[in-house]
């Protein structure tokens, strides 16, 4: 039987820090779910797997991160399909029933009642402990799960309470990242700049700076301000720039390098 405890009382060390301010940071970009996880390998002996997820209950589940070794991904259909309901981090979904509730769970591949899954996510990997700590949300709960392998062992009772004071400044972090990945990102003049170059290789270098500028709305006087040239500078690079692209308007300029 895997242990399940409700978590009443967490603390964060001091060195959780400088981790929070990275997380922080991090937030709605690509770099979120690996600062997680360089978190947990600086807290920890190590970590085979990682998964960060919600789910509204034990059997829909959205993960947002996971980290695991090469083959891991082309498992996870089958999880989905077969395990989810199965997998006994379900039931630490009742430990935490309230807002703000916190439940850890440890789970060893002889809680696991299903075979298959035991062989396939536990055994044959190599995996002889996984924590999942949960915490509920307003309409969701949220999840980490950290995978250990045989040649990390299992954790330590100070790790454990490492990985609890991290995961209850993480889980409350996710809804905003979700929402945060869901919103286009404003490009950069840099990052557009970069993509003229790349993709057109025949610009000079300045009209690629006039160019990126036009592609946001910026006008030719700000341009010129901006990059400290004149005026009809601005507008001799743009002419050239257009005759080059087969373009006649920034909003076709747009077009060539918004993805």
């Amino acid at each position: 039987m895997a242990e399940i405890r409700q978590i009443t009382d967490w603390r964060a060390p001091t060195s959780l820090g400088g981790v929070y301010e990275r997380l922080l940071a991090a937030i709605g970009t690509d770099d979120f779910g690996a600062t997680v996880l360089e978190s947990v390998l600086t807290l920890t002996a190590g970590a085979r797997r990682l998964y960060l997820f919600e789910a509204t209950d034990r059997e829909h589940t959205s993960l947002q991160y996971f980290f695991g070794e090469p083959g891991l991904a082309n498992l996870l259909p089958t999880y989905e399909r077969w395990y989810l309901p199965r997998d006994p981090v379900g039931d630490a979904f009742s430990a935490a029933p309230h807002s703000s509730n916190v439940a850890m769970q440890r789970v060893r591949p002889s809680d696991i009642a299903a075979p298959g899954f035991r062989r396939r996510f536990f055994d044959d990997a190599g995996i002889v402990e996984r924590i999942s700590i949960i915490q509920r949300g307003t309409d969701t709960w949220r999840g980490i799960n950290i995978a250990r392998h045989s040649s990390d062992g299992t954790c330590s009772d100070d790790e454990l309470g490492s990985l609890i004071g991290l995961a209850c400044l993480v889980l409350p972090m996710l809804p905003l990242n979700r929402r945060r990945r869901s919103v286009p990102q404003a490009v950069t003049v840099a990052q557009l700049e970069a993509r003229f170059a790349s993709r057109y290789p025949l610009l000079t270098g300045r009209e690629r700076q006039v160019c990126a500028r036009a592609a946001i709305g910026m006008s030719v006087e700000a341009t010129a301000l901006d990059l400290g040239i004149g005026k009809t500078s601005v507008l001799t690079y743009r002419q050239r720039a257009y005759q080059r692209l087969c373009v006649a308007s920034p909003f076709e300029l747009c077009a060539l390098v918004a993805h």
